[in-house]
């Protein structure tokens, strides 16, 4: 027997950054909010976010020859992105909607809207910072890319005046300025880009425990209760089933990440999310300072100062969910890293994995469902869920209200799969 809560209240499914940032939003604009997570907030894949704030992610993931590399991709153990071979079956399906993508108008319609997303990121995650509390976690001095091989730098250049065009300053820079910049690169280092308005979080795990604790101190209510599924009643309201309880509210978000997909395959035909698990490596006592992200052109990873040190991340890996960790691609970080880095010390290194939600167009899933306008649902973000926290906050606030967005959510939409 389910049990009704206010008419007013709203449940948001999922306490990562996500679904954190929603409450933020929605108690904002003076609604009563229930958060439920099946653990402790901001302890999956939020907690180890590589907490760069980049400008850079506007663009479609598949590139023309990625359906070529695949056979590569089951081999490598390695690169900077691996497939394991028992998630393959998954994977073909996802990486032909990904290819159909680079088409000049579907390109077009996803970096047109992840540009528009990211030109209100930083603002709108400073705003939900600073209410928490908690603004000092966040600095905006740019973030680098940096090269060793000049066949890298000029296909990364190449991309310099759609950046621009889009609004986002981006310099090309020689290797003697990257080094006057960071100190700590190798001189080996030929060239690379500076993003001249990235920012960065410096813990962005505790930036999430801020916002649950501000949310807590002002009435949101946070049951731990793992949700099975939604349904929309006959009388209008959301009725939340979980392993403990079901519970109707007015409405109810899902942003729960990778296991959105299987609340949202009731209401959807296709939600074609896969799990893209991602690696760090956190070195404690680094013996290098950085002042900024720095991204590694070829291997594809980053390395972040961090409040507790470096973080080395950015390593992808399509395998199950609940596969074992291969925890040496979290180690070979390390070895990257030193290749680009003066005088890297690993000592103590904390490896860490978590699982990323991705869809294969690269646009997270942001809407309503059409046939029960009481859920909404926030989730699939990949690599940009931090960044685009706040901006996705104000796009769900909006559905809620039944105003306009700040940013159009008709490409987002999940039906865009179906």
């Amino acid at each position: 027997m389910s049990r009704s809560a206010s008419k007013e209240s709203i449940a948001v499914v999922g306490g990562g950054i996500i679904g954190l940032s929603v409450a933020m939003e929605l108690l904002r604009n003076g609604k009563r909010v229930t958060v439920i997570e099946r653990d402790m907030p901001m302890q999956a894949c939020s907690a180890g976010n590589a907490g760069y704030l980049s400008e850079a992610n506007i663009f479609p993931p598949a590139s023309p020859d990625m359906l070529w590399q695949i056979p590569k991709l089951l081999l490598a153990k390695d690169g900077p992105l691996v497939i394991r071979p028992s998630y393959i079956g998954q994977m073909l399906p996802w990486g032909r909607r990904a290819l159909s993508v680079l088409n000049l108008e579907a390109h077009s319609k996803v970096t047109d809207t992840l540009a528009a997303m990211t030109r209100l990121s930083f603002e709108s995650i400073s705003k939900l910072a600073s209410q928490a509390g908690a603004a000092e976690l966040l600095t905006r001095n740019g973030g680098l890319v940096a090269f060793k091989t000049i066949a890298g730098l000029e296909k990364k250049a190449a991309a310099i005046d759609t950046w621009n065009r889009y609004g986002f300053a981006v310099k090309r820079l020689s290797g003697h300025q990257m080094r006057e910049l960071e100190p700590a690169l190798v001189p080996e280092i030929i060239g690379g880009l500076l993003f001249e308005r990235s920012g960065r979080c410096s813990n962005p795990q505790r930036l999430g425990l801020r916002y649950a604790e501000y949310l807590r101190n002002h009435g949101v209510e946070f049951v731990q209760d793992e949700v099975k599924a939604l349904a929309w009643t006959p009388n209008g309201e959301v009725e939340v089933q979980g392993t403990r309880s079901e519970v109707c509210y007015s409405q109810a978000v899902v942003c729960g990440g990778f296991w959105s997909g299987v609340l949202m395959k009731r209401f959807f035909r296709t939600v074609p999310l896969v799990s893209e698990r991602g690696y760090h490596l956190m070195l404690p006592s680094p013996g290098l300072t950085l002042s900024r992200p720095i991204v590694f052109g070829e291997p594809h990873f980053a390395a972040t100062p961090m409040d507790e040190g470096l973080r080395l991340a950015g390593t992808a890996e399509f395998a199950r969910w609940d596969s074992p960790p291969s925890w040496t691609r979290a180690d070979m970080l390390l070895s990257l890293a030193q290749k680009y880095l003066r005088h890297v010390d690993g000592r103590q290194a904390k490896p860490w994995m978590g699982i990323r939600p991705s869809l294969p167009d690269g646009l997270p899933a942001i809407g309503t469902v059409p046939d029960a306008p009481g859920i909404h649902y926030a989730f699939g973000h990949a690599h940009n869920g931090l960044t685009l926290s706040g901006v996705t906050a104000q796009c769900v606030a909006a559905l809620v209200h039944g105003t306009e967005p700040p940013v159009s959510v008709a490409p987002m939409a999940l039906a865009r799969f179906n």
